[in-house]
């Protein structure tokens, strides 16, 4: 059974405007694709590894092509547990404001519990470059702001689309798709209604286009 992961990094529960626009994608891919399994890690309630001193101690291990073992190896077990299961997702979706020009705290540690050398990319030795290791699986990213980003005077303030292309591309994840939903402050209700329905019929959209 093929599945779809979707990452959510909004703490706001059923007020995310996020999350308005991601449950119309999962509608659609759900009336689309019935044989898939949803899978659901919320960032903010389920409980993350962190990364400290012996976690760090482990990466350089398996960056010099070392095992882990004894009480590294121990550590690490709840990071590997987050690994398989981002792994075993054939396609992804990610729901996530932008805080302070990036992503919320959490998703930044939870991409940071995720790329690691030997699991999600390795190096190629032949070329003698970083191969990433999970080729050929889409993603979907829905991220709402309260500014609007889309203008030459403010797009390079938009560190979030930049950072989730770069870091996920580098573990071989594409077509990667944003769905950007601004600006959401300082406006009407209206206006905020109108960005909304128009990112929640991009979202479908998308959904559509995720090649099965």
């Amino acid at each position: 059974m093929k599945k779809l992961l979707h990452v959510i990094a909004s703490p706001r529960g059923e007020k995310s405007r996020t999350l308005q626009v991601a449950s119309a994608f999962l509608e659609r891919f759900r009336e689309l694709h019935p044989e898939w399994m949803i899978d659901e890690i919320n960032l903010f309630t389920d409980p993350l590894p962190v990364l400290a001193t012996r976690q760090v101690d482990g990466k350089y291990m398996l960056l010099g092509g070392k095992e882990l073992y004894g009480e590294l190896r121990e550590t690490w077990e709840d990071i590997e547990q987050h690994i398989a299961r981002f792994k075993e997702a054939d396609a992804y979706l990610i729901s996530t404001p932008m805080w302070n020009f990036n992503v919320p705290y959490v998703l930044k540690q939870y991409i940071d519990i995720l790329v690691q050398p030997r699991y999600l990319f390795q190096r190629d030795y032949v070329h003698g470059h970083m191969e990433g290791l999970l080729k050929g699986r889409p993603m979907v990213v829905i991220s709402s702001r309260g500014g609007d980003y889309s203008t030459p005077e403010t797009q390079s303030l938009d560190h979030v689309e930049s950072y989730l292309r770069v870091v996920f591309g580098f573990v071989g994840i594409a077509p990667i798709e944003v769905i950007k939903v601004e600006p959401l402050d300082g406006v009407s209700a209206e206006a905020v209604r109108h960005t909304v329905e128009a990112a929640r019929g991009a979202a479908r959209e998308a959904a559509a286009r995720i090649p099965v």
